[in-house]
């Protein structure tokens, strides 16, 4: 049971950190996985979105997604009088911005035992 407690907090850091490391400190607690048991990484991080399994290795895939809107900035005006006539423009600005954002991590097991990982997207750390 301490066995699992240990990934368990392992996996609470990771989910607290995940916004401000580096993909190297990120790939060093995927690193930190291989030899560890398949049951150990779901105690850890729950149940997988998704697994597929060929000859005699699995493939287990967590999943995340959502979105982060980029707030718009507003224009600079510029006024000219010409005569007893005031001319107004604007320049520059713009709309607000909603960007996608995606992690899939894959781990592969082999009797039992992760013995690889690899992942993608554009928030993974």
């Amino acid at each position: 049971m301490f066995k699992y407690l240990k990934y368990t907090g392992v996996g609470v850091v990771l989910i607290a950190l995940v916004g401000c490391m580096t993909a190297s400190e990120y790939e060093g607690i995927l690193n930190s996985w291989v030899g560890q048991s398949e049951q150990s990484l779901i105690a850890s991080w729950g149940p997988p979105n998704s697994f597929y399994e060929s000859g005699n290795s699995k493939y287990i895939t967590y999943s995340s997604q959502g979105s982060m809107t980029l707030p718009g900035t507003q224009p600079t005006y510029q006024s000219t009088v010409i005569g007893n006539q005031i001319y107004t423009s604007s320049y520059g600005g713009s709309s607000p911005t909603t960007i996608a954002l995606s992690c899939q991590q894959t781990f592969t097991v082999v009797n039992g035992l992760i013995t690889n990982w690899r992942y993608n997207g554009n928030n993974c750390y």
